[in-house]
């Protein structure tokens, strides 16, 4: 994965030659090697030999410098980095075009957060690294003022060589009021350091980190997701980087121990008490000054907490210029290497003070939701709401023990690859987000077989009045028929309604529901805020969905 300005990788240096000037010739025309008197004693002939024998040996010079027609054609890479590139950036411009905020920035004004129905939203604080690819950090920028919960943005900028002031980022007002914008021009590169660093003075209690190769296109739903337990991290990533970091927890319950590890720069929501825990926690240790340029390593593990994570498809900015570990081939070498010490250093703090006190510079308490009950997996195409179920075909953490003893990561990954655990290519075909992805191709499939009480279903962004609720699969769904429940609850999901529900089935494979939700307490005018569908019984087999259609809104 590549790092911005943070001490995971190597920038591109293309040298240039400069130009030779053959002997002869000169753009200064009083050197010429013909004078205008010469020209004028030229008789036409002479002079038409003489225009003859120049086209010729331009012709010649330009065949000897000319590449043939044959290599021209070899040359796949340069053609298909282009056309990556035009793609990319035709995929960005269609989101700069269509994305906006569901949420309201009325809502977020001083007035409208001190109202009743608006005491769950938390404003947040942006920070952004930049080091070489200011394009892209220019971009976000314009990106995340039409999102009206970020309401502040810290620009730290880690090139010395480059000199940023708020005038470089152009913010678009139509959206609403602009986010307060600080920009920080670095004295020299610390790294990810920055962003803790950043984050800790941030003046919301919440900060979302964002590097700059990346755009998050389900700004909502994360932050929808994030609302229901802004005690923890929440992340987001590819459905096979989401899987290697099952495997990349590090847990012991003797000693109070469950940590995880998972990306920063995709775009995630932490607390601010969590990295100023950080900077604490560098004065606690005896961490090399040069770790800490590689502290992202550390960080969620060093949190001592499982990270909540999305899986979604991420959409890539420029890539280049993202690693700056000059001198460095292996990168991942340095990741697990430093994720292996980081680990190491939590187990060992935590094995020499077991006696928990209010000064651990680790946490020792788990925090909720535990894994166990983090149903909500993945973001819906349009940003408008999650992909929700209770089936997870990933082992439960506490199911591996670590004791501070591995050599290598392979180690780690071998005693979660012993359990009942999904292949990669199982999870590159049937990830949560192919439920809820807009293509009928793909389809989620459950990896385990269902039994009464699992449920699948969606969180909404915003209330919704659900009439109907459409659910596809590969698989004959009408032996479904009265076998489920459908639930409704508002966005903290403690107490579900049972609602009237009438199954159709236009095909075996497709299952329609017509939903009538009582209005109550926590449905006030019949509005909810998730929807599941719960299994009374026992499938033979396990459950693939295809896609989802929400009162009209195809997923």
């Amino acid at each position: 994965m590549n790092r911005n300005g943070n001490g995971n990788g190597l920038p591109f240096h293309f040298g240039s030659a400069s130009p030779s000037r053959r002997p002869g010739l000169s753009s200064n025309p009083s050197s010429s090697s013909i004078s205008s008197a010469s020209a004028k004693r030229l008789n036409p002939a002479k002079f038409f030999v003489f225009i003859g024998l120049c086209v010729v040996s331009l012709l010649v010079v330009g065949k000897l410098f000319t590449p043939p027609e044959d290599n021209i054609i070899t040359e796949p890479s340069t053609h298909k980095e282009t056309s990556d590139e035009i793609e990319r950036e035709l995929i960005v411009q269609q989101i700069m075009e269509t994305r906006k905020s569901a949420y309201s920035f009325e809502d977020f004004t001083d007035e409208g957060l001190q109202l009743l129905e608006n005491e769950h939203l938390l404003p947040a604080t942006a920070i952004l690294l930049g080091w070489k690819r200011i394009q892209g950090l220019k971009l976000i920028v314009s990106y995340l003022v039409r999102y009206p919960y970020i309401k502040q943005i810290i620009v730290w900028n880690n090139n010395k060589e480059i000199k940023l002031s708020r005038r470089d980022f152009e913010m678009d007002s139509s959206f609403g009021p602009l986010p307060e914008l600080q920009v920080y021009n670095a004295a020299e590169n610390l790294h990810d350091f920055a962003k803790y660093m950043s984050c800790s003075l941030a003046k919301y209690r919440h900060c979302y980190f964002q590097d700059d190769d990346w755009l998050n296109t389900h700004m909502d739903a994360l932050y929808t997701n994030f609302l229901t337990s802004p005690n923890l991290i929440h992340t987001n990533t590819l459905p096979l980087i989401q899987m290697e970091h099952r495997r990349w927890t590090f847990t012991n319950e003797d000693f109070n121990m469950h940590a995880g590890f998972s990306w920063m720069g995709t775009g995630s929501y932490l607390p601010r008490e969590k990295a100023q825990r950080l900077l604490e926690q560098r004065g606690n240790t005896t961490l090399a000054k040069d770790r800490f340029k590689v502290i992202d390593m550390y960080f969620s593990l060093w949190t001592n907490q499982y990270p909540y994570q999305l899986v979604n498809y991420l959409t890539p900015l420029d890539q280049k210029n993202g690693w700056s570990t000059e001198g460095v081939n292996d990168h991942w070498s340095i990741v697990f290497r430093n994720m292996l010490d980081a680990a190491d250093r939590l187990y060992s703090a935590l094995l020499a003070n077991f006696e928990v006190t209010g000064k651990d510079p680790f946490p020792r308490r788990e925090e909720e939701p535990y894994v166990k009950d983090r149903h909500t997996r993945s973001p819906c195409f349009n940003d408008r709401c999650l992909f929700m179920t209770s089936l997870d075909p990933f082992p439960d953490p506490k199911e591996v023990v670590f004791k501070g003893d591995l050599q290598t990561i392979d180690e780690q990954n071998a005693k979660f690859m012993e359990l009942d655990y999904p292949t990669t290519e199982f999870w590159r075909t049937f990830a949560y987000v192919h439920a809820v992805d807009n293509d009928p191709l793909t389809c989620w499939n459950s990896f385990k077989v269902p039994q009464a009480g699992d449920s699948f279903g969606l969180r909404f962004v915003k209330p919704t009045a659900l009439r109907r609720l459409t659910v596809t699969s590969s698989r004959a769904l009408t032996s479904l028929e009265g076998q489920i429940t459908v639930l409704a609850s508002n966005q903290h999901g403690i107490h579900w309604t049972t609602c009237q529900h009438a199954a159709r089935y236009p095909f075996a494979h497709t299952m329609t529901l017509d939903i009538a939700c009582p209005p109550s307490q926590t449905l006030p005018q019949g509005m909810l805020h998730q929807i599941k569908v719960q299994l009374e019984v026992d499938l033979e087999k396990s459950l693939e969905i295809c896609g989802m259609d929400a009162g009209g809104m195809v997923l």
